[in-house]
């Protein structure tokens, strides 16, 4: 599981790792690169497009870039110097700083939705926690999301994050943080015909359907579609 935070910029997605890694190791944690070192002895973001004094914003007091101790190849931002660059040793553990152009839909409630690629329940959580999610739990919660969400998305069934631990339709609950329990209230189960019926006796897992109305399903955990993933954005500037 990758550890990140979330921003949302207003003009896209950032993130920024958890734990310190170096230049090379951060690099290949962002999922779109993003970032800035030296190819011999020039400058140049790792878009390959050209470092200069207007685009890098280097600092000025001390004057950066330095290269001190002769090996200074990749950049950072510091916070005590107005979040200017400067040049540091690749080697150095630092937290990194990513951008990407993940497809996806924000809902104004500090989460953004995708869709998985199809699988069972279980896959498709794993593909939501490996991008720094879950299942959706809180948007299907509060029902007039849901409506936004598929229209956003574009399909007609997905995996939620609901889940029954026992079995038999006995221990209904949402698969996020707070594991809260399922009511008839926060789950919006089909009514007609009514929902959960446990047909064949192993219809674990949460589903919602287009057919009716964005309302909730049970279904064999076993079954093959998209799962609907809510990421937090931790946070948001306007």
């Amino acid at each position: 599981m990758r550890e990140w935070r979330e921003v949302y910029s207003g003009s896209g997605y950032y993130y920024y790792l958890t734990q310190k890694k170096t230049f090379q190791q951060a690099r290949d944690e962002c999922k779109s690169y993003g970032g800035l070192s030296k190819e011999g002895n020039s400058w140049v973001w790792v878009d390959k497009t050209s470092s200069t004094s207007e685009n890098t914003h280097w600092i000025q007091n001390p004057q950066q870039p330095s290269n001190s101790g002769g090996n200074e190849n990749c950049g950072e931002i510091i916070d005590f110097y107005s979040l200017r660059t400067n040049d540091v040793e690749c080697s150095s553990p630092k937290y990194g700083l990513c951008e990407h152009n993940r497809q996806g839909y924000d809902a104004g409630n500090g989460y953004r939705y995708m869709l998985t690629s199809k699988g069972t329940w279980d896959n498709t959580r794993t593909e939501c926690v490996n991008v720094g999610g879950d299942l959706t739990a809180v948007g299907m919660k509060d029902f007039s999301l849901r409506a936004p969400i598929q229209q956003a998305l574009g399909f007609d069934k997905a995996w939620i994050g609901l889940v029954d631990l026992i079995g038999g339709g006995k221990d209904w609950v949402w698969a996020d943080s707070t594991v809260t329990s399922s009511t008839r209230e926060n789950t919006h189960w089909i009514e007609n015909p009514r929902q959960p019926s446990n047909s064949g006796g192993n219809e674990k897992c949460g589903e919602i359907l287009l057919e009716y109305d964005l309302r909730t399903n049970d279904r064999a955990c076993s079954f093959e579609t998209n799962g609907l993933c809510e990421i937090p954005i931790i946070t948001r500037y306007s």
